[in-house]
């Protein structure tokens, strides 16, 4: 008799059979159904396949490294590009944080770990990303006040969606979020540890470095305007610049 999985899929990729089998215990009592992978080289292919509503991935397997497989998830098409990722890892650097963060992960457990804070942290992972998928497709008046216009760029907050000259710009979420959160708040200039804490909600030594790449990649990705500029102020922070004839 087969079982039945009320909440989803989720794929667990490590290398380590004891931790899998924790986690395949705890997965299953709380109501999901566990992909196994044991190895990088199943991992693509078992998600374009299974489209697990979230992956937990190792950063250390025998045969690729979890940074590597993070970015080529994110590279997918569609949705599986966003499908949440979260690291489970011995690796508990900064460094390595501030990297997997930068790839776009959507949480970072340090092993070892309990299991029942990994659920926990599952879910409220899933239900982000839930209430983002529920926001983009209703497209309330209120969502749609929030709409926020300079010039030929928008940002839809609701939806994850910026455009330029009307056409898609291809940022991560955490980008969409960090311009959106400066673009609400013009000619104000905030710390890089600000903004670590508004936009992504919590601190590491040595973390103010991924806000650094974030806007390195708005300013590469969205080019220059001359209605509006993300101002660097040397040795105090950021802000969002409106031109006066915008």
């Amino acid at each position: 008799m087969s079982k039945e999985y009320k909440h989803g899929k989720i794929m667990i990729v490590d290398d380590e059979p004891n931790i899998v089998e924790v986690i395949r215990l705890y997965l299953e009592h709380a109501g999901y159904e566990p992909i196994i992978a044991y190895r990088g080289g199943e991992v693509l292919q078992t998600v374009r396949i299974q489209q697990p509503d979230l992956v937990l991935l190792d950063v250390m397997l025998p045969d690729h490294s979890g940074f590597e497989l993070c970015s080529r998830i994110r590279s997918e098409s569609g949705a599986l590009a966003h499908t949440p990722i979260i690291f489970l890892t011995a690796k508990g650097e900064s460094i390595d944080k501030l990297r997997a963060f930068n790839l776009g992960i959507d949480d970072y457990i340090v092993k070892p770990f309990d299991p029942n804070e990994l659920i926990a942290r599952i879910k409220a992972v899933l239900r982000r990303t839930q209430l983002q998928n529920t926001t983009a497709n209703t497209g309330s008046e209120q969502d749609r006040e929030k709409l926020l216009r300079m010039g030929a760029l928008m940002i839809d907050p609701g939806q994850y969606k910026v455009t330029l000259d009307g056409k898609r710009v291809d940022l991560t979420p955490k980008e969409i979020e960090l311009l959106y959160f400066l673009a609400s708040n013009p000619g104000r200039v905030y710390s890089r540890e600000d903004l670590l804490g508004y936009v992504w909600n919590f601190d590491f030594s040595g973390g103010t470095r991924t806000v650094d790449a974030h806007v390195k990649n708005l300013r590469k990705k969205l080019g220059a305007s001359t209605d509006w500029a993300i101002q660097t102020l040397w040795g105090i922070g950021y802000s969002f610049e409106v031109m006066q004839h915008a």
